[in-house]
């Protein structure tokens, strides 16, 4: 131990036979690929091979080798629907082709940092039958996996259909809600079903004004600050409790056991502009079959009162009451609430609900029918707002956010 550690020299020299010295090899990933000349000159550069992510790339969405991905174009030249991708925004083009009269319309490309000079994003259209769905993502291993959908590959019409796997996706995406960043960018420029009462009896569908409401066209947009009030926050740490109190009450009366499933935000296959966000839908636990939707309002204004006192001293509550002992309830059809859950029936597809009324003294159930008379006149006010305030002002900021260098009529 001594001659090692005193004289290393003298130990090598000794106990072991000469030896060349012998520079260790660098060895590079796979992945790097490192001139012969310049080995030597690369140490400063490291890459963890177990860390190390392959490059996203995006079908349908950029151009490899100057080739065009298949089924990339846009044939109806719709304005796509989607989130800034680079700082620079998006940039507008218009090339007519051949195929373009007078009449052809403009689309609207975003350019990507992913995408080369002359790439272009875009979606496919659902028109003709073409299905719009997530592109696909390398594989590390070689297998291709799907890629989570992303907003900007769906396009702002008011007739663009979704096929239902496209739906049934986002809808798992974005569980957690308020929770998940996804919700929030799938919700954007999409009307939903907690603004629909106020935009379906705004002055401006119903022809009593020119100037679509400001608030609402923030709403939309997302462009308005996200706030929580102490109503919200309420609303938000009592719902757990009133769904537990909930499942367990909905089983007793059915006679089976039945479970609130998370959910997601929900979007009308017909109307990709239209979706909805229950609070949960109600199964069957042993079947698996979807029953009804859930909506829970815990009112912080009348958290210390009963649900029936709440009706009887409050004129703009919920819920009114039936005659009976003891009483019932019943939603109000000129309440949001009403029309809220209409659009969420409309959405998912399913025709009963149940509001849970949540106070600290009485949670009230009341049972809400899809009425199809009153929806449709609904959603032909909410098709209006959405066509004929919500796009051009997306196209308006599209353009603004472009440039004057790119400025294109749409």
């Amino acid at each position: 131990m001594t001659m090692r550690t005193q004289n290393p020299r003298q130990t090598s020299t000794h106990t072991l036979p000469p030896q060349k010295p012998v520079l260790p090899q660098v060895r590079y990933h796979p992945s790097i690929q490192v001139p012969a000349d310049k080995t030597a000159s690369t140490g400063r550069t490291w890459t963890r091979a177990a860390t190390a992510r392959p490059l996203q790339t995006r079908t349908n969405s950029e151009d490899v080798k100057g080739k065009r991905v298949p089924n990339r174009p846009d044939p109806d030249g719709k304005t796509r629907l989607g989130e800034e991708t680079t700082p620079t925004g998006p940039v507008l083009s218009h090339k007519p082709g051949p195929a373009d009269g007078p009449s052809a319309k403009t689309s609207l490309r975003v350019r990507t940092s992913q995408t080369s000079r002359g790439g272009t994003t875009s979606a496919q259209s659902q028109k003709g039958g073409n299905k719009t769905g997530p592109g696909v993502r390398p594989d590390p291993d070689g297998e291709q996996e799907p890629a989570h959908p992303r907003p900007q590959q769906l396009l702002l019409d008011s007739e663009v259909n979704l096929d239902q796997d496209l739906v049934d996706q986002v809808e798992v995406w974005t569980r957690g809600q308020r929770l998940n960043k996804h919700w929030f960018s799938w919700r954007k420029n999409r009307i939903t079903a907690s603004v629909a009462h106020g935009i379906a009896h705004c002055r401006f569908v119903n022809g009593k004004s020119q100037t679509p409401p400001q608030s609402y066209l923030d709403a939309v947009t997302g462009d308005r600050p996200r706030v929580q009030t102490r109503a919200m926050s309420w609303g938000i740490q009592m719902e757990a409790e009133a769904v537990r109190k909930y499942q367990e009450l909905k089983s007793a009366v059915l006679g089976r056991p039945v479970s609130v499933q998370d959910c997601g935000l929900y979007i009308d296959p017909k109307r990709s502009w239209l979706a909805a966000s229950p609070d949960g839908v109600v199964t069957d636990r042993r079947t698996g079959q979807r029953l009804l939707c859930l909506e829970v309002k815990c009112p912080f204004k009348h958290r210390h009162r009963r649900v029936e006192d709440a009706c009887r001293e409050d004129p703009a509550f919920c819920l009114q009451l039936q005659p009976g002992h003891p009483p019932g309830y019943q939603l109000k059809t000129t309440h949001s609430y009403f029309t809220q859950i209409q659009c969420q029936l409309a959405v998912t597809g399913l025709q009963q609900a149940d509001l849970v009324v949540f106070t600290l003294q009485e949670m009230a159930v009341v049972p809400v029918s899809f009425q199809p008379e009153l929806w449709q006149e609904t959603v032909s006010k909410l098709e209006l707002f959405y066509t004929n305030a919500v796009l051009p002002h997306i196209r308006l900021q599209l353009q603004n956010r472009a440039g004057p260098a790119a400025r294109t009529e749409l």
